[in-house]
C-alpha cells in the first residue's frame, strides 16, 4: 500500500466546507488535529519493540562465544590485543566467521588496553569545540563511561566498543546510486531518532560523517544477541559501547542474504568519525577500548548479524593515527586555559 504523506492527516482545510464553521468548532478541530499529529509523530519515532524479544540462551560448557567470554572476569580470552584480533572478524564467503588475522596495524596494536598516547581531556575538549561537537561530546568528557551490570558502581568500566552497520536500505540487485554518500534519503539521521529512548546504538554515523548521539557513553545499552543472553543475567549491560554506521546493502546472484555493500563499504568520513568516537570513549575509560565487530559477538547464535560488512581495519587505524597526530604533535592543539 502506498504511504500517505503525514501532513495529509492534519490538514484541516483539505475538505471544502459548504458554510463557514463556528470559531469554536474550528478551534476544537485544530486542537484535535494537533493531538492526532502529535500522537502520530510520537508513534513514528518510538523504537521500543512492541513484543518481547526472543530469549537467547548460549550453550557452552566453558567460556562463552567464539572468543571465549568469561562471566567471572567479564572479559574474553587473552590479552587485549588477542581479544581484538578475535573480535575484529567479519563473515567469510560461506557466511561463517572469518579466520583471525595474525596482526593488527601498529597504531592499534600498541595502544589497545593501555593508556599509551591517550590525549588529555582538556586538549580533546578544545578540539571537539572547534569541530562544533561541544554539546554532544565535549560536555561529557569528565564523566566515566558506563559500567557493567547496568552501571553497578563495583563493576568494571566499559571495555569494548562494538562496530555495526545499518545493513540498509537494501537495493536488491540494482546498482548503488553514484551519489550514495550524499543522498539525503539514505543519510538522513532523523530516520534513527527515537523519542522514547530506545535508539539502537550510542552513536550513528552517516556516510558524510554527520553523527547522531542516541545515548551518552555513560548510559548502559545492549545491541547484540550475545549481550542479551540469559546466561549472563544482565551482567553485560554497560560493558559494551555501540557505534552504528550507515551502509546500504544489496543482493547477489548465487548468494543468500544482503551480501553486497558499496565500494568502499564505508567512507573516509565514517572512519574518521569512528576514530574520534573511539578516542572520546577511551579517554573517558582511561584506557584504549578493545574494538569488536557485531558479527564476531553473535557468531554461532541463530540469526546472528554479519556487520560491519567489508570493514577496513587499516583505514580505521590510519584515521586514528591522523587524529592523534593532530591532537599531539608536531604542533599539538592547546587547551583553552593554556
Amino acid at each position: 500500500m502506498r504511504e500517505r504523506p503525514l501532513r495529509s492527516l492534519c490538514k484541516i482545510d483539505s475538505v471544502p466546507m459548504r458554510r463557514a464553521a463556528p470559531a469554536q468548532s474550528v478551534a476544537i478541530g485544530a486542537l484535535a488535529c494537533l493531538l492526532v499529529c502529535g500522537s502520530v509523530q510520537a508513534a513514528l519515532s518510538a523504537c521500543k519493540p512492541s513484543h518481547p524479544r526472543p530469549i537467547i540462551t548460549l550453550r557452552s560448557a566453558g567460556p562463552f562465544g567464539a572468543c571465549g567470554f568469561s562471566l567471572e572476569t567479564l572479559s574474553f580470552q587473552g590479552d587485549p590485543v588477542d581479544q581484538a584480533l578475535c573480535l575484529m572478524r567479519g563473515m567469510d564467503a560461506t557466511r561463517n566467521l572469518a579466520p583471525m588475522s595474525d596482526f593488527l596495524p601498529y597504531p592499534l596494536a600498541h595502544r589497545i588496553g593501555t593508556g599509551t598516547g591517550l590525549p588529555s581531556r582538556e586538549v580533546l575538549s578544545t578540539y571537539l569545540s572547534k569541530q562544533d561537537l561541544e554539546w554532544d561530546f565535549a560536555a561529557y568528557l569528565w564523566q566515566p563511561v558506563s559500567r557493567a551490570r547496568d552501571n553497578d558502581p563495583d563493576a568494571p568500566l566499559a571495555r569494548y566498543m562494538v562496530f555495526h552497520d545499518t545493513s540498509g536500505p537494501n537495493y536488491g540487485r540494482r546498482a548503488f546510486p553514484e551519489d550514495i554518500n550524499g543522498r539525503s534519503r539514505i543519510n538522513n539521521l532523523k530516520n534513527f531518532v527515537c523519542t522514547d529512548g530506545w535508539g539502537k546504538a550510542h552513536v550513528v554515523i552517516n556516510r558524510s560523517g554527520a553523527m547522531l548521539l542516541e545515548h551518552d557513553f555513560s548510559i548502559p545499552w545492549r545491541e547484540t544477541k550475545f549481550e542479551r543472553a540469559v546466561n549472563f543475567s544482565g551482567a553485560l549491560k554497560g560493558l559494551f559501547l555501540h557505534i552504528e554506521m550507515i551502509q546500504p546493502r544489496g543482493t547477489m546472484s548465487g548468494h543468500r542474504g544482503d551480501v553486497r555493500s558499496p565500494d568502499p563499504a564505508f567512507t573516509m568520513e565514517q572512519y574518521d568519525r569512528l576514530a574520534l568516537l573511539y578516542t572520546i570513549a577511551s579517554v573517558r575509560a582511561e584506557a584504549w577500548l578493545i574494538p569488536a565487530f557485531h558479527a564476531a559477538l553473535d557468531a554461532g547464535i541463530r540469526n546472528g548479524h554479519d556487520d560491519p560488512m567489508n570493514f577496513d581495519i587499516e583505514s580505521f587505524s590510519n584515521s586514528l593515527e591522523r587524529l592523534l597526530d593532530t591532537l599531539q604533535g608536531p604542533e599539538p592543539i592547546q587547551a583553552a586555559h593554556e
